[in-house]
């Protein structure tokens, strides 16, 4: 009877009750959160002393809302409930960062995100067919299960880090992930994927716009890897379900070149023992846009936000 009566296949009343549930406990639960969210650090990655002392680790907020909601009001299946709980241990895993009095080094936290990417790769292939065709400039593409695993994995773990490393200017992640998750949902209306994980994606837009209305330049709360990194494995596993996995690239875009950069810059620099390599640019870019440009915050949030929309636009309009 419960399920009969408050769960939905797509959007109606049921959904707005979903919605109205994860902004009214994310609003009061991210107004008081000073008193149980460990404080920054104020490493450089969280903008340094500005950052230091404020309530960090908010993702544990909107994300436990958007599972709450998504169980209450959403009839999910085995498929989307395993997504549920591997974003939930992305989350985890992102708290227990951020309240350790020493961060987790990249070796131990990449290991972590790989397990996990590698644990939806299987999920999503336990439940979707071997191979799978992808649209792009009018001819079609078809991987064999193996390749296929290996690019999920590739976008998961991408998406988690170049996410995670995003989260650096007050409003930018989660005005980022907004503007790329958007363009999904619109894309999943429009191709009728399984409406559950519209509903995901509506109850974890609403967590993350609430979370701005805290986080919006000067900020007086930050999400944290607890947000970052379980809001990366989400677009990636969004993207996955589109089954246009390589729109990722596209309506993820400034994500990627944000984050990304710095992480090929990492990886060139160990490989090569070359420091030279990119010397020229700060990363993530919104540091250089900050330091080098001379950027304001607010300037770096919108003008990203901005080419992003764009190009989710363009992206948009071509498949519907």
């Amino acid at each position: 009877m419960f399920a009969h009566i408050f769960r939905t296949d797509g959007f109606g009343p049921v959904t707005i009750i979903g919605i109205a549930l994860v902004v009214i406990s994310c609003f009061f639960a991210m107004k008081r959160a000073r008193r149980f969210l460990p404080g920054d650090s104020g490493n450089d990655v969280t903008g340094g002393s500005v950052s230091k002392g404020k309530p960090t680790g908010a993702g544990i907020i909107f994300i436990i809302a958007f599972d709450v909601s998504i169980l209450l009001f959403t009839r999910i299946h085995p498929e989307l409930f395993i997504y549920m709980l591997l974003v939930s241990a992305e989350m985890i895993s992102g708290f227990l960062d951020d309240k350790a009095a020493v961060e987790w080094g990249r070796l131990k936290k990449g290991l972590f995100d790989l397990v996990i990417s590698i644990l939806f790769a299987i999920t999503y292939l336990g439940f979707n067919p071997n191979t799978f065709r992808v649209a792009v400039s009018g001819f079609t593409v078809t991987f064999p299960v193996v390749i296929y695993f290996v690019l999920i994995v590739a976008v998961c773990w991408f998406s988690i880090n170049v996410t995670n490393c995003a989260d650096g200017v007050d409003g930018l992640t989660g005005t980022l992930s907004i503007v790329t998750l958007l363009p999904m949902l619109l894309i999943m209306m429009g191709f009728e994927i399984d409406p559950a994980y519209r509903n995901a994606i509506v109850f974890m837009l609403a967590g993350i716009l609430v979370y701005l209305m805290f986080n919006a330049n000067p900020s007086k709360l930050l999400m944290g890897d607890a947000g970052s990194r379980a809001i990366g494995l989400f677009i990636a596993m969004t993207a996955v379900k589109t089954n246009h996995p390589f729109l990722y690239l596209l309506l993820a875009l400034v994500l990627l070149l944000d984050g990304g950069l710095g992480l090929i810059k990492i990886t060139m620099i160990k490989a090569t023992k070359n420091k030279a390599f990119l010397s020229n640019i700060r990363t993530p870019i919104h540091d250089h846009c900050r330091k080098v440009l001379k950027w304001s915050d607010t300037q770096v949030v919108i003008r990203f936000a901005a080419a992003q929309a764009v190009i989710a636009f363009g992206v948009v309009c071509y498949l519907l």
